[in-house]
């Protein structure tokens, strides 16, 4: 009987993995046996959107999750979604319908665990909390490990700490799972593991000399290389608790690179094209307003060039009416706008413009000729050096047709790597990111596929996407068509990127 071991690495990325697979014997002896390359992720790549997909098949316009976190907001930590969008809709689930017995092991965002034909373990995410698992026992038979977490947010003196609490907590989820896979039957185990994307977004600039914030040679220069290195080591322990005849897959929800350095000030050109209006009615001069979105904008550049970003953050806390200045509404109010900046998809390169149709009713405008205008824009918009800034715009009926399609922006676009959008006004079209330091690692669209031993199966390259995983793990369980009283396909919505090879 076919039995299946999935691996989840948030953030772990193609590109630097491949570079570091001469220290990786694991999974370089995995590819040999097997396939190993990207794997497209979903539109925004974020986290959260990007796991609750691959638990279901769907893409966000299909589950309606489109969350994402903003760690510089002290409401971070009290950060929710209602799981009910996907309960009962993951693969795990559509396994455990089908007869299969299943071990999940952390899997972001499903807290409380449910019951499952086998065992869950979770933990909340971005709260402290205590973890559960279902059925209730488990947590008497093995001490549960630090499942969910991400609550930690270091300053420049607590990495190296961070660090080794950072691998002490992944291996704790590691042993655990070994332990329940040595103790149970089961044909699918499934954990995830969060810290890899931790890791990155903390000591990117120690590691890219690209970075233009990189210190030099310093002591946090390996760090990145030896998370890879001890992320190797886990699944070798995986690996060996799942035994022979067991097929391996790892995946990650997105890629990791630089974060954006610049900051390209969106709202600005939409008010420079008529299409946004400022708080500011009358003389800036005048206007208490500009003056606190001024003095915000050079205390957060002195910061960063003198590298006292971990000053900015701990004030921030410490006087919680600062986060008004942070927001994208603190300038510019959506009704009084044909066209704003979203704040979907944070400070990346990926991002959306919200058309009100309202506002264009009011002013005469068609909805429709404005988007066509506002793509123009972004498209044809070219630097000093003729670059265009935008890579590709869209209507976000081009790329999705979920009935959550509304909670998506109605225009999307992509920008080159080195810009973030900004919701900034009353300042020049690009600007430095003075955040970069703190967090200097990014998320990249491309995640990562690794498969082995294939046994008979091959990977449809072309159909390695993440949304793809599901149906792809009912392929190498073999259960298919409809779970019997359950109304759910047991395949999900996803095409395979597993086939059989034709003999």
């Amino acid at each position: 009987m076919a039995r299946l071991l999935l691996i989840g690495i948030d953030g772990l990325d193609w590109k630097v993995t491949r570079s570091l697979l001469d220290d990786m014997p694991v999974i370089s002896k995995l590819l040999e046996s097997g396939y190993g390359g990207p794997m497209k992720s979903i539109f925004p790549p974020d986290s959260i959107p990007s796991w609750i997909s691959i638990f279901t098949g769907l893409d966000p316009s299909e589950h309606g999750i489109l969350e994402t976190i903003d760690y510089f907001k002290k409401d971070a930590k009290s950060f929710s979604i209602d799981t009910e969008a996907f309960q009962g809709k993951t693969f795990w689930d559509r396994a455990s319908l089908s007869g299969k017995s299943v071990l999940v092991v952390n899997p972001l965002m499903a807290f409380p665990s449910w019951k499952v034909n086998g065992i869950m373990a979770s933990g909340p995410v971005f709260i402290s909390g205590k973890s559960g698992t279902c059925p209730p026992h488990i947590a008497d038979e093995f001490p549960l490990p630090p499942l969910g977490g991400i609550v930690d947010f270091p300053d420049k003196h607590e990495l190296t700490e961070f660090y080794d609490k950072t691998c002490d907590e992944t291996m704790e989820i590691v042993k655990f799972t070994s332990e329940l896979m040595n103790n149970n039957e089961w044909d699918l185990t499934f954990v995830t593991l969060l810290t890899m994307d931790r890791i990155c977004h903390f000591f990117w600039r120690y590691y890219d000399r690209d970075d233009p914030t990189w210190p030099g040679k310093n002591e946090h220069s390996d760090v990145i290389p030896a998370f890879h290195r001890f992320m190797d080591k886990c699944v070798g322990m995986l690996i060996d608790a799942a035994g022979k005849d067991t097929t391996i897959m790892i995946v990650s929800d997105h890629g990791h690179a630089m974060r954006p350095p610049l900051l390209f000030n969106l709202n600005q050109l939409l008010m420079d094209n008529g299409l946004l209006k400022s708080r500011i009615s009358g003389p800036r001069l005048m206007s208490p307003r500009y003056h606190l979105e001024k003095m915000k904008n050079i205390t957060l550049e002195t910061l960063h060039r003198f590298d006292l970003e971990d000053i900015a953050y701990r004030f921030a806390h410490i006087f919680p009416w600062t986060r008004k200045l942070k927001k994208k509404d603190f300038m510019t109010s959506p009704d009084m706008n044909i066209a704003t900046a979203s704040g979907f998809g944070g400070t990346n390169p990926f991002g959306g413009i919200d058309i009100s149709a309202s506002r264009c009713k009011e002013e005469g405008l068609d909805y429709e000729e404005t988007r066509d205008r506002v793509i123009r824009l972004l498209i044809d918009l070219k630097d000093e050096n003729d670059t265009k800034y935008f890579i590709w715009v869209r209507r976000r009926e081009e790329m999705f047709k979920g009935p959550f399609i509304d909670r998506y922006p109605d225009i999307l676009y992509e920008m080159r790597p080195e810009f973030g959008t900004n919701w900034s006004v009353h300042l020049p079209l690009v600007t430095t990111n003075p955040r970069h330091r703190k967090i200097s690692g990014g998320h990249r669209n491309d995640a990562i596929l690794i498969a082995g031993p294939l046994n008979g199966l091959e990977i449809i390259e072309e159909e390695a996407k993440s949304i793809n995983i599901s149906a792809s793990v009912s392929s190498i369980l073999s259960f298919e068509g409809h779970v019997k009283n359950s109304g759910l396909s047991s395949s999900g919505p996803g095409s395979s990127f597993i086939r059989k090879v034709e003999e």
